[in-house]
């Protein structure tokens, strides 16, 4: 169980990036770079990519053990919805 106390700066974090309308189903391995009182901030060690966020995203979208971001990233993409179109047709007139 992660709590505020656990996020420092420089330690390694997962990020569970589950978007199911755009179908992106993702972990990312972020290093945090600014801590306070409201919020952190991780940059993606890949693509250096920033992502904010509260502390109220621990244990639900911020993982401090990679095996369980994996199992909820692999949870949500197993209950995702199949093939949803969200986009409407209109006829002309």
């Amino acid at each position: 169980m992660m709590t505020k106390g656990d996020v420092k700066k420089g330690s390694v974090v997962y990020y569970a990036r589950v978007l199911p309308t755009v179908g992106i189903y993702d972990l990312c391995e972020l290093k945090i770079r600014t801590v306070t009182d409201n919020y952190f901030c991780g940059a993606d060690k890949r693509d250096k990519h920033a992502y904010l966020f509260g502390y109220n995203s621990l244990n639900t979208t911020i993982f401090n053990n990679r095996a369980d971001c994996l199992t909820k990233v692999k949870d949500a993409q197993e209950n995702a919805p199949k093939e949803v179109n969200y986009e409407k047709e209109y006829e002309e007139y």
